[in-house]
């Protein structure tokens, strides 16, 4: 089968539908901000992502194929015989076979096949659960504060999923949801939007046919980090970069790149969700000229978030050297290290902070490693009690002192200081360790985890060790000559315990 996208490390995003990993089918998702579509904030693509512990989320609208009665009202835009793409389904209130005719004109491409599309009305849309998202409180996204606040405040609008065929052919099929003719209110997709909508939907089948995605992947480079959201940033910002273009073009409105100041200042869970579109579309703007240089991107390929959200070149602003081991003596068991990046930075401080302080306290980022760990003794019904050791530097010591002071607002507003640790409830603690002027380690999880964890280390290499007896009240550092760092409760400035 076709691959698309890498499956994207950052544990449990949100409003995804199909499998992305390597030797599986891919699907490109559309998702919207719940409540009435904005020209500052319209679609938003994601890929599906792979969940913390490994699995992906599947399937997109499974109950949606399942012998279902197409909506065929009379509607003046079906296709006709010849056209490249098939349309079945609720009226989309546009001709989609020119709309898939512009965006190839676009993309500077001619190609002799196209997608079929699938548009399901409101009425025949099925909600998105967490189920479906593989979204666990347990997660260390959520833990850290990446988490919807009740019902979500995004949506998935449509999506494009590639087939391979014995003979090596590829055929697309997108499905467009909430599609109202006749407009409506609220998340109803009226012609306009579902027009912008399909654009950036057809993009992506532009990109299967191309062989986009695997170009890029095989041109990202060992030597970056968080590479799953480089990659959705760099396919999903070349499709939000189309749908905006694409409204100047040939629907007589203003280029509506999205709101980065309103997204700036969304949700920890929408920041989080929406930043590679967000932030893709911006970096894809800052490295072409126009949307049919939009593969020349895909050659010379950013290695981190960080270079993404600031606009730098590939030889810029490169990860800072950091590794990070589990010590011999560990009672926790360890199964997984990632690097989560500057966007996950930033969305989680938002989820305690304002969103310039998040920003501020972000920018800073060099490199981090986030080391997961799991426990069944701790559980009366053999469950597992999850802990996380992130380990983070920063640039130099003024940024990790700025991160400091930004990360301690943020651990107030998590709980009560107790024992060491900040406490919202026994699986959700907080305790951060100072291990030079430049690095931190942030434990988050059981209270049996960041109350009994050692982090030892220099600026660059770090050890993490998980004993059986209290830990909250010092720290040895490899730092200026080993001189032991105190890490009480009653320390200033968010230096450690805390």
């Amino acid at each position: 089968m076709k691959r698309a996208l890498l499956a994207v490390a950052l544990a449990l995003m949100l409003v995804v539908a199909g499998c992305n990993t390597t030797d599986q089918g891919g699907d490109s998702t559309t998702v919207e901000p719940t409540g009435e579509p904005t020209d500052e904030m319209t679609t938003a693509q994601t890929t599906a992502e792979q969940t913390e512990t490994g699995t992906t989320t599947s399937g997109g609208e499974d109950e949606e194929d399942d012998e279902r009665e197409e909506q065929e009202e009379p509607c003046e835009y079906r296709s006709e015989e010849g056209d490249l793409v098939q349309v079945q389904g609720a009226c989309l209130g546009f001709d989609a076979n020119q709309v898939y005719l512009n965006v190839m004109e676009m993309a500077g491409v001619e190609l002799d096949t196209g997608p079929s599309v699938r548009s399901l009305s409101p009425e025949q849309t099925n909600p998105y659960t967490f189920d479906q998202f593989g979204f666990s409180n347990e997660s260390f996204q959520a833990v850290m504060g990446i988490a919807p606040n009740g019902t979500p405040d995004v949506y998935v609008a449509g999506y494009a999923s590639p087939q391979t065929g014995p003979d090596g052919s590829v055929e697309v099929d997108v499905v467009m949801r909430y599609i109202d003719a006749d407009g409506g209110e609220g998340r109803p997709q009226g012609p306009e939007e579902a027009e912008i909508t399909l654009a950036h939907e057809y993009l992506h089948a532009i990109q299967f046919y191309e062989g986009s995605q695997d170009r890029l992947a095989a041109n990202l480079t060992s030597e970056g980090v968080n590479l799953g959201d480089v990659e959705t940033s760099l396919v999903e910002g070349s499709a939000v970069y189309f749908e905006s273009e694409y409204q100047e073009q040939y629907m007589d409105r203003d280029a509506a790149s999205r709101n980065v100041s309103a997204w700036a200042n969304s949700s920890p869970f929408s920041m989080y969700q929406l930043g590679p579109y967000v932030m893709g579309e911006r970096y894809t703007k800052f490295r072409v000229n126009s949307t049919s240089e939009f593969q020349t991107l895909y050659d010379n390929p950013p290695i981190s978030m960080e270079q993404i959200m600031h606009n730098h070149m590939p030889d810029e602003e490169r990860p800072r050297n950091l590794t990070v081991e589990r010590g011999q003596d560990s009672v926790w068991n360890h199964y997984d290290t990632s690097t989560r990046g500057e966007l996950f930075l930033r969305s989680s401080l938002r989820a305690g902070v304002s969103g310039p302080r998040a920003a501020a306290g972000a920018e800073g980022w060099g490199a981090d490693r986030a080391m997961t760990f799991r426990n069944q003794s701790y559980s009366s019904a053999g469950n597992y009690k999850y802990g996380y050791a992130w380990t983070l530097r920063f640039d130099n010591a003024s940024e990790q002192d700025e991160f400091r002071g930004i990360f301690g607002d943020w651990l107030e507003s998590r709980g009560p200081l107790t024992d060491g640790v900040y406490r919202m409830d026994e699986d959700h603690t907080y305790r951060m360790v100072e291990i030079s002027d430049e690095t931190v380690v942030v434990l988050a999880g059981h209270e049996r985890f960041t109350t009994q964890t050692v982090a030892t280390g220099n600026a660059s290499h770090v050890t993490v060790t998980m004993t059986d007896a209290d830990q909250t009240s010092s720290v040895q550092s490899d730092d200026d000559d080993d001189e032991e760092r105190l890490v009480t409760a009653q320390s200033g400035a968010v230096r450690a315990t805390v």
